[in-house]
């Protein structure tokens, strides 16, 4: 099989103008046998996010050399869709097993690459509404939808900030809030990417009150909330401190994930928090699941239902990659900012491969 496969940590962009994620390239490595719990895929898209940005320089927390769990070597790449080549042969109990040839989506380490091996509990299927690109750009979304309807507990006539825009969980956050009843404020980055958003706004019939980073977003958020404040802000960038002084008194701020800018994390005043009443929390989906704090499951049908009623569609940037060789251009683009929505890459199915299944 190929694979974006990182011997070790790429060097750190402290030292260079920029990250060298153009610099990844692929490799061919044998296909092992997956374990019979396992399912064996053939990878048909992938869509990489910034965790994959943090993992492939080492700057992530599960990249820690004492309690971290991820370190060289490993294939990079966490959300794709694929198609089942072999299902479990020893499934866990209550797993019916999905017959080859299935269209399937997942996160999983290893997901930049032509096959993967997964745990059966981790591999559903694509709803049939749903086009397998568009599947590998919402994966990630998932989050999202834990974050707001688990963590922050949306309901409708609740308004909503949510930052990030026009970054794919920032765009599915607002869908959900939106499918929930909730007026829905987005804070884009710049005024450019503003306007991006209000047009994907009309073409999705949503809803959305949209502002710019740039501008005065935190008294333009007062005067449409008329004084009060957001009920809710989803962070996705670093915003708490401003987040906070749009938010209601007794309001919730939830931080998804390693939201930062430039690579670090904010430092917030506790007299703000004191000051608003507010609920700050700090929210990892896969930390939640390893703790018992999150029901994957039912996360995943909840989610899976928003995907195939269409309340949540998908936002894949224009920019045409195909093909493992353009995963690192698709990581630069990301980690530059230029993206609207999702970069999903398409994944040959013809690629060169050197090696062949230990079936």
């Amino acid at each position: 099989m190929q694979a974006i496969h990182l011997p070790t940590f790429l060097p750190s962009p402290t030292f260079l103008p920029s990250p060298p994620f153009t610099t990844l390239a692929p490799s061919s490595h044998p296909i092992s046998t997956p374990p019979p719990t396992h399912y064996l895929l053939r990878i048909t898209h992938t869509s990489p996010q910034q965790v994959d940005l943090l993992y492939s320089l080492g700057r992530h927390q599960n990249n820690n050399p004492k309690r971290g769990h991820i370190h060289p070597p490993f294939v990079l790449g966490l959300d794709f869709s694929a198609v089942v080549l072999r299902p479990p042969t020893s499934p866990p109990r209550g797993h019916i097993p999905l017959p080859v040839g299935t269209p399937v989506l997942a996160s999983h380490l290893g997901a930049f690459a032509t096959h993967i091996s997964v745990p059966a509990l981790s591999v559903r299927a694509i709803p049939a509404s749903l086009e397998p690109r568009d599947a590998a750009a919402l994966v990630g979304g998932v989050v999202s939808y834990a974050a707001v309807t688990h963590v922050a507990h949306v309901t409708a006539g609740q308004t909503v900030l949510v930052t990030g825009a026009p970054g794919g969980l920032a765009l599915v956050a607002a869908q959900i809030a939106a499918s929930h009843g909730a007026r829905v404020v987005v804070l884009a980055r710049s005024a450019a990417r503003a306007e991006a958003v209000r047009a994907l706004a009309v073409a999705q019939e949503g809803r959305w009150e949209v502002l710019s980073a740039e501008g005065e977003w935190g008294a333009e958020v007062q005067r449409l909330t008329r004084g009060r404040g957001v009920d809710v802000v989803v962070d996705h960038v670093g915003v708490v401190r401003e987040g906070l002084r749009a938010l209601r008194f007794g309001g919730t701020v939830v931080v998804v994930g390693f939201a930062g800018r430039e690579g670090v994390m904010e430092t917030v005043g506790m007299e703000r928090v004191l000051l608003k009443g507010a609920k700050v929390v700090g929210f990892r989906f896969g930390e939640g699941i390893r703790r018992r704090e999150i029901d994957a499951e039912e996360c995943w049908r909840g989610y899976l239902e928003c995907l195939g009623t269409g309340a949540v569609k998908a936002v894949v940037d224009e920019r045409n990659y195909r093909g493992l060789k353009d995963v690192g251009r698709a990581m630069q683009d990301l980690a530059d900012g230029v993206l609207v929505g999702k970069a999903v890459v398409e994944i040959d199915a013809n690629e060169k491969e050197q090696h062949t299944a230990k079936l």
